[in-house]
């Protein structure tokens, strides 16, 4: 899976992401993290990369990095901005 890139723009703003879909005019932000991963998602990344990401990133266990970036991919495929490559 990956970001869709086509009618998408985003902006880094202290850390943090919004990512416009100028089609729809959807919106994301993103906190520190969800920026990390959308930075991952420019290329097609698997879930457990995603979890290694926030893991090393951010020192968290398991547990917590699959279920944060499991909900960041679902906050993407809600507002279409995900790509299933």
């Amino acid at each position: 899976m990956k970001l869709r890139t086509e009618g998408v723009t985003w902006q880094e703003i202290d850390g943090e992401l919004v990512i416009l879909d100028l089609e729809s005019s959807v919106y994301l932000t993103t906190n520190v993290a969800g920026a990390v991963l959308a930075k991952r998602l420019r290329e097609d990344r698997t879930m457990a990369d995603l979890t290694g990401t926030l893991t090393a990133e951010f020192g968290i266990d398991a547990e917590t990095a699959q279920r944060d970036a499991y909900d960041f991919v679902q906050q993407l495929r809600e507002k279409n901005l995900l790509l299933e490559v």
